[in-house]
């Protein structure tokens, strides 16, 4: 049997995160098959990252007025799902923290951004970390960053920068937000790339410190 069209499959979802029992399995669903069913949602019908902040925008996007014209006349127009869409994105501008949001230079992003395997973007620029000129709270402007991260290709900076910002819980789910032709093995490059990096970029300033008297 054919999926249902999106507009429907919208509204299956909006009641299953209302917590309301699906008919297929004669119960409420758990927490993890609501949270599936809302990547269904963010993905395939909105075409957006797969993240757990997405994922809460895209909830809280459901529950909005998106299907009021539903309510009012009984139908949906076909705009409905664009609707659903731009309000999942004002909800997601409003969860991302101040020091990962755009400006007119670029992105912003603090140091302490998490990199996975105990990495933070401070330990890619660490011997250099006195050539970045600070914003507010340990943030930087992404040019600065560009700059100390000579090493890595802009492809690959695109995707250090993805995972640092939350666009992906995965090196490879970073990778296909910058849209990568192959994920997987692109970001698990750039993982072990920036590993090295960081690394290198230890032993540069540990040469730095004055030896011990």
């Amino acid at each position: 049997m054919d999926d249902p069209p999106g507009l429907v499959q919208a509204l299956l979802v909006r009641s299953f995160v209302h917590g309301m029992t699906s008919r297929e399995v004669g119960r409420a669903l758990s927490s993890a098959e609501r949270d599936a069913a809302v990547d269904h949602v963010a993905s395939k019908l909105l075409v957006t990252h797969r993240s757990q902040r997405w994922r809460e925008a895209v909830s809280t996007a459901l529950l909005g007025d998106w299907c009021e014209p539903l309510w009012d006349s009984g139908r949906l127009p076909v705009t409905a799902l664009g609707a659903l869409k731009a309000e999942a994105r004002c909800v997601h501008r409003q969860l991302v923290p101040v020091w990962r949001r755009r400006t007119r230079h670029g992105r912003v992003l603090s140091l302490e951004a998490d990199l996975g395997d105990g990495l933070s973007l401070r330990d890619l620029v660490v011997a250099d970390v006195d050539l970045l000129s600070w914003t507010v709270a340990s943030v930087f402007a992404d040019e600065r960053l560009n700059t100390v991260l000579a090493k890595l290709a802009p492809a690959e900076r695109a995707v250090v920068f993805a995972y640092a910002e939350g666009e992906g819980t995965t090196w490879t789910e970073a990778a296909s937000a910058v849209g990568a032709a192959d994920p997987e093995v692109f970001g698990e490059r750039v993982r072990r790339k920036a590993k090295r990096l960081a690394g290198e970029q230890r032993r540069r300033a540990a040469l730095r410190r004055p030896a011990a008297r």
